[in-house]
């Protein structure tokens, strides 16, 4: 059996793709896994087990010429199952084209209609069940009840760091944040991309002074962030101050984590002894990296912890903190008209502050 997904988009839809991977190697130990996947997420394959080969689409070249290149891998290594889960829709009809047998997966928009022939259709806006449990339903075509399976053939492993690039990363703290090796660190990431509700910038850099502020000694703190979250640092920056940032000089560091690659970004969280972030790719690849992760999520029904939470390996490593409210949304804020709007301000610096005690407590334990 050669297997083709499809997951054409984002770093933490793809890596909770993974585990479709995993569980059909479970019962067909002999299937070749292949990822279709975007330029962004390419690095996340490294060192995978599950899968066997990646094939790079990117958006930003010729569209002709690359389905007729997939068109000819599609024939070459003889692909006979396909699915689509996300990305890019004309990766379907290529499949379709290409005379491929099985071709399974997520029935959305009009090519999955006319060329999927063993598609699923499933109503996620419902968020009956986790992100990762409606990838897995797709097998059912193959027969495979992922349900019965035990947690832990699914959701461990998923990505793995060597050692070598542990030790490359935190070589590249030192030189380039001059972290102290003697001090653990904790990575604090505000920034998301989409429209999911987020945190306050600012209460960021709260938690941050208010940590330091009860053991200034202990922790050093790295914020994580890519060009396209610079608006997020703003409100922890103001927040810092001229005064505030000179007070704690040396212990919190602004790190852009584009500027070394996804491989050591990751090797960076696998290192960290915290993360703290909201419902965004980096906070499920330290999950997956097995880093204690407090995570800030939404109360919005479709963009809820229940559907898009960190896939934790050992649940008391990840504690997720959702605003006390009843929210009676489904796809996006109401705004003004809604009682708890600013909802997420609803959450206090020191709630947080509590879960992240904890989770050291935890982590010191374990």
């Amino acid at each position: 059996m050669i297997v083709a997904i499809n997951r054409t988009d984002a770093i933490g839809d793809t890596l909770l793709t993974l585990p479709m991977a995993k569980v059909i190697k479970h019962h067909y130990p002999d299937a070749k896994i292949i990822f279709i996947i975007s330029p962004r997420t390419q690095e996340l394959f490294t060192n995978t087990i599950d899968v066997d080969d990646v094939w790079m689409i990117d958006p930003q070249k010729n569209w002709a010429g690359q389905l007729w290149s997939l068109y000819q891998k599609f024939r070459k290594y003889h692909v006979d199952t396909y699915f689509y889960v996300g990305g890019m829709h004309w990766i379907t009809f290529c499949a379709w084209l290409a005379g491929v047998a099985f071709r399974g997966g997520l029935i959305s928009r009009w090519p999955s209609f006319l060329f999927l022939n063993q598609g699923l259709r499933q109503s996620r806006r419902m968020v009956v069940m986790h992100e990762a449990e409606y990838n897995l339903n797709l097998l059912a075509g193959l027969e495979i009840d992922w349900s019965a399976l035990s947690t832990d053939i699914w959701k461990e492993n998923l990505i793995k760091i060597t050692e070598e690039e542990r030790e490359q990363a935190t070589k590249i703290l030192h030189d380039t944040c001059h972290l102290s090796p003697d001090r653990p660190y904790i990575v604090i990431h505000p920034g998301m991309s989409g429209h999911t509700l987020n945190w306050s910038s600012r209460n960021y850099g709260r938690l941050i002074t208010r940590l330091l502020d009860a053991d200034p000694e202990h922790f050093q703190f790295i914020v994580s962030y890519t060009p396209s979250d610079l608006n997020f640092l703003l409100g922890i920056k103001d927040h810092l101050g001229r005064t505030e940032y000179q007070k704690y000089k040396g212990k919190i560091h602004f790190f852009d984590g584009s500027k070394i690659g996804l491989r050591l970004f990751m090797a960076v969280l696998s290192k960290a002894k915290l993360f703290v972030g909201p419902s965004t790719g980096p906070t499920h690849l330290a999950t997956a990296l097995g880093t204690p992760v407090v995570a800030l999520y939404s109360p919005i029904k479709i963009q809820s912890a229940k559907r898009w939470g960190p896939l934790a390996m050992r649940p008391r490593q990840v504690k997720i903190i959702v605003p006390d409210v009843v929210c009676g949304e489904v796809h996006h804020c109401s705004g003004e008209v809604c009682p708890y709007f600013e909802c997420m301000g609803i959450v206090e610096v020191e709630d947080v502050v509590k879960e992240v005690n904890k989770l050291l407590k935890n982590s010191k334990s374990e």
